[in-house]
């Protein structure tokens, strides 16, 4: 089902790409905030990065196993000869043909060590690239949501001229008729100033903010993209323990953190090999002639095969001195991990108190904008009636504006904030974690 899903998906935003491609800039492009994220994950420079560091990683594995892996290397020389020592050679030149394999038998630990270590940065790398998945999908949504916010303070600002252009026109009438004095319409006329440049600055807000979307989905900055949402209220059934205990058990960048320390720990191990002797197998064939590949040398003509047994007695504290500075390298990752630990829950924690800050800011703000609303009809009545002045109209105007700004701003932040405790607790975009918190875990069951 979920491939199902995952498939459609995929051709939801391949027809949309399809359609993005075949237009020109300056015609309009519907977007869903879901298509935006799975057009930013294929399109995203950021996630590039992250996939030449896990392509970079995997060969790096790949590197340290082949080092257990026998060697077979050729050598060839060509030379001149000549004087008493080849007195007995009846040519005047000599070629030699060099065959060998070698293959470690011991190292000291030295190349599986090496191949933990590379697997460790493999592993780190897998939930590094999933980790900047999920910030560019943090990031899309806000670019997304700021687009909401910004379209409807638009209408806000508009609707505002709106009504200041009405209230200007009933004001004029009633000058021509002589009953309010110049000042109301000068009045007026300057809160219909003020709100127009209100409105302008809004609508430079919309442009910028749909610029840097479509900049981080990958589109042309200056293509005209039409969020087909609005800003919604959605309630987010979750306690505060149980997001720590989901970051606890989620959050990639933490459990990257665990094997960059494991990584650290092997790195230091392979450098103790060099306290330890090597052995390594080998087998030799060597041929030389008169000409390349002729065996007509007897003194040329030889095979050997055998173990060399090599051990470093004394340094002079070389080897001592690389343990050391990986030693202190795990000092680091260990401090790093805790902090990361400290991080996470202050993360989740400031994501989850600005939610509900912002939650509960929507439903006072919902009733602050009703009583708004009817105090501006309250008002613009007692004027037209004559029992009212401007200045209470202007007043009236100004607290349904703010309370309209204030009332987006609540629900921006609400699902702002939403999308952050979602980034905050690590919920996935396409890796599974479970499998790299099972390795963990046991692990340390191990004592590793």
């Amino acid at each position: 089902m979920k491939s199902r899903r995952k498939k459609a998906g995929a051709v939801a935003l391949g027809l949309l790409m399809l359609a993005v491609c075949g237009t020109s800039s300056a015609e309009r492009v519907d977007m869903t905030l879901d298509e935006g994220i799975q057009m930013a994950l294929e399109r995203n420079y950021t996630i590039e990065e992250s996939v030449a560091d896990l392509d970079s990683a995997y060969w790096g594995l790949r590197e340290a196993r082949r080092n257990g892996g026998p060697k077979v290397s050729w050598n060839s020389t060509a030379n001149r000869v000549g004087g008493k020592a080849y007195g007995m050679w009846q040519h005047d030149g000599l070629y030699g043909n060099l065959f060998s394999m070698s293959m470690p038998i011991y190292s000291g630990g030295k190349i599986e060590h090496n191949i933990e270590a590379a697997e460790m940065g493999l592993s780190g790398a897998e939930l590094d690239l999933e980790r900047t998945k999920q910030n560019i999908r943090n990031t899309v949504s806000s670019d997304y949501y700021n687009i909401l916010k910004c379209r409807s303070q638009v209408g806000v600002y508009q609707e505002s001229v709106n009504n200041l252009q009405a209230h200007l026109d009933d004001v004029n009438a009633k000058l021509r008729a002589g009953v309010v004095a110049q000042k109301d319409v000068l009045s007026s006329e300057v809160s219909l100033a003020e709100e127009k440049q209100q409105l302008v600055n809004a609508i430079n807000d919309l442009n910028v903010a749909v610029a840097t979307f479509n900049n981080d989905v990958g589109l042309p900055t200056e293509a005209e993209t039409h969020a087909k949402e609005e800003l919604s209220y959605e309630p987010y059934d979750i306690t505060l323990p149980e997001c720590d205990e989901y970051a606890r058990l989620h959050r990639p960048d933490l459990f990257q953190k665990q094997f960059n320390l494991r990584q650290k720990k092997a790195e230091m191990e392979a450098a103790k090999s060099g306290m330890r002797p090597k052995l390594d197998a080998s087998v030799n064939r060597n041929i030389g002639g008169s000409s390349p590949f002729k065996t007509d040398s007897d003194t040329s003509d030889s095979w050997s095969a055998g173990v060399t047994l090599n051990w470093d007695i004394w340094d002079s504290g070389i080897t001592a001195a690389q343990v050391n500075k990986k030693k202190a390298a795990v000092h680091r990752a260990e401090a790093e991990l805790k902090d990361k630990q400290n991080i996470v829950k202050l993360d989740v924690r400031t994501a989850y108190l600005n939610m509900r800050a912002a939650e509960e800011n929507i439903g006072t703000m919902k009733e602050a904008l009703a009583k708004a609303q009817e105090d501006y009809r309250i008002e613009v009545v007692r004027y037209n009636a004559g029992v009212g002045t401007n200045l209470e109209v202007m007043d009236a105007q100004d607290k349904l504006v703010s309370a309209k700004a204030d009332f987006i701003n609540a629900l921006f932040n609400y699902n702002t904030s939403k999308a952050s405790l979602d980034y905050a607790m690590g919920v996935p975009v396409d890796l599974d974690v479970s499998p790299y918190r099972q390795s963990i875990e046991n692990s340390e069951k191990k004592g590793e």
